[in-house]
């Protein structure tokens, strides 16, 4: 690499560090570089939205992280995948698009953070989206990010929701518009037959210019310091270690494991834990790597009596021949996404925002392909997910005192307030409620996972004890705050250092209401605006 300086260096090329690649680079004066671990996402499963099922849960794709015991779920160590790919976790994600509710970012304006209210964020998720079904109050058409809502025609679908409205639920057309509340069609960020992650999106289409340099399979070793001034970084590609310098800033877009995990392995962090893993300490910030928060979620399975279209597709000479039509003609049933429904719900009538989601899978994680006599064919089935929204549960990100360099230690600390279980024990019983309603009689056989010896409130437990797992929604390791103890300012500055911002989910003070890439995005682009110094967008008039 001949030019070893630049303005703005992004360490992450994910949902975050994609959108701020393009932005910053808008001016053709700002030499901008991102810096991305993982390698190009030029394997064509990845673009196709069926190919997610052989990619997700690939090493190649994902930095495949795993929790230490978790203390309240049987001493089990949760799976933790992260993208690792250009296009980060976007890149092997469910392609879900939800925004969380708008109580959500209500609720950090009354922390302080005022510039963060629904109000102001609404015009930058507008700004990103281009919406099938057009623009209105609370979705754009001109924006680079292509979605639209489930296009499925299952007709479990309609039992879904009669299913909602004999149990007393509302059902919503758009959670991401006027009303979360409510039974819904799952919204997608899918577009001409094709998955549109960030890379997708915003990075591809601006690749070509001049002024904006991507390094891909680049390890990160740690931000280089000259006392509390973040100077740059220092990286290994191809074997060589290289030094590259910001003229204005480096920005941490890692995610909430990495980009913790990079401030503490560079000395910024818990001092008494960075002396303990042998790092020197730049800057004594007590609080980074704490407030890890996720979604925690709990399955049901049933198995069918009708044998489905998508268990139909599954026969190897038809699955084949689907990829294929999506990668060239991009039309047919690869082209759509793994089709469920969802919906957001109280467990309890005085909590004023919905605190679970559900997830309605039109398919049984034990589909596979199959073809006749060769290969049988997992369950015909259909699927019930939900997950606790608030948890109050908090757990860490740290270092391995005799590793620090490597795998971060991820300790998630689930379950253990008495609301959180009770909310997860009310999602289950909601779920089976709904399965057993009287729209599904002549599709559900019969309940396999976790079947019907599972009854009352200690069997329940126990198997959320020994079943749950996250959503892969990990936020809050640098926390965005008005006061001291915050790991970043309003304007994600790293709070006791220089030239230096953290950009992506670990910011958020507490998690939001629904999946994680529609916000970061948003995340992303206002603070685009935040670090060039522009106007941020008029807040919405709702």
């Amino acid at each position: 690499m001949p030019d070893l300086e630049f303005d703005y260096i992004i360490v992450g090329a994910g949902s975050a560090g994609c959108v701020l690649g393009n932005r910053l680079s808008e001016n053709p004066s700002h030499r901008v570089l991102i810096l991305e671990a993982g390698k190009n996402d030029n394997n064509w499963l990845i673009h196709i939205p069926m190919g997610v099922a052989k990619i997700w849960n690939q090493d190649r794709f994902n930095w495949s992280y795993h929790s230490e015991p978790e203390p309240h779920m049987e001493n089990r160590k949760l799976y933790h995948p992260r993208g690792k790919v250009l296009g980060g976790s976007s890149a092997i994600n469910m392609m879900a698009y939800v925004r969380g509710n708008s109580g959500d970012y209500d609720r950090w304006a009354q922390m302080g953070l005022t510039d963060w209210s629904y109000e102001r964020v609404l015009p930058y998720f507008r700004k990103a989206e281009a919406f099938i079904e057009g623009a209105d109050d609370y979705h754009g058409e001109d924006g680079p990010l292509k979605t639209q809502p489930t296009p499925s025609t299952d007709s479990l679908m309609e039992a879904y929701f009669e299913a909602g409205k004999a149990a007393g639920l509302p059902v919503t057309d758009d959670f991401n518009g006027a009303e979360q509340e409510g039974l819904a069609r799952m919204q997608f960020n899918i577009g001409n037959g094709r998955r549109q992650s960030a890379a997708v999106s915003f990075l591809h289409p601006v690749l070509k210019r001049s002024n904006l340099i991507l390094v891909t399979e680049a390890n990160v070793d740690r931000i280089d310091f000259e006392g509390t001034k973040a100077r740059g970084i220092n990286y290994s590609h191809g074997g060589q270690s290289v030094t590259v310098t910001a003229a204005k800033e480096v920005i941490l877009a890692s995610g909430a494991f990495n980009s913790p995990k990079l401030l503490m392995r560079s000395g910024v962090g818990p001092a008494a834990h960075l002396q303990e893993a042998g790092v020197r300490v730049v800057a004594d910030r007590q609080n980074v790597g704490g407030n890890l928060q996720d979604h925690p979620s709990v399955m049901i399975e049933f198995k069918r009596k009708r044998r489905s279209e998508f268990h139909r597709e599954l026969r190897l000479d038809r699955l084949s021949f689907n990829m294929l039509r999506a990668l060239f003609k991009r039309d047919g049933p690869a082209t759509m996404p793994l089709g469920f429904g969802t919906g957001f719900v109280k467990s309890a009538p005085e909590i004023a925002l919905p605190d679970i989601q559900l997830f309605f899978r039109l398919f049984s994680v034990q589909a596979h392909d199959w073809f006749p006599v060769v290969k049988p064919a997992g369950m015909d089935g259909l699927g019930l997910l939900a997950c606790h929204l608030r948890p109050e549960s908090r757990g860490t990100v740290r270092l391995d005192p005799k590793n620090p360099n490597g795998p971060p230690r991820i300790l998630n600390n689930l379950l253990s307030t008495d609301y959180d279980r009770r909310a997860m024990r009310f999602s289950f019983k909601l779920m089976r409620s709904l399965a057993g309603a009287a729209s599904f009689d002549k599709d559900i056989e019969e309940e396999t996972l976790p079947g019907p010896d599972v009854q009352d409130d200690d069997e329940i437990d126990a198997f959320i004890r020994q079943s749950a797992v996250t959503v892969y929604h990990p936020v809050g390791t640098c926390r965005m705050g008005i006061d001291d103890a915050s790991v970043v300012d309003p304007d994600l500055k790293v709070r006791g250092c220089q030239n230096l911002r953290v950009v992506d989910a670990s910011v958020m003070p507490d998690i939001v209401g629904g999946n994680l890439n529609a916000p970061v995005m948003m995340i992303a682009d206002k603070a685009s605006d935040i670090i060039l110094g522009r106007d941020q967008l008029p807040a919405a008039a709702l």
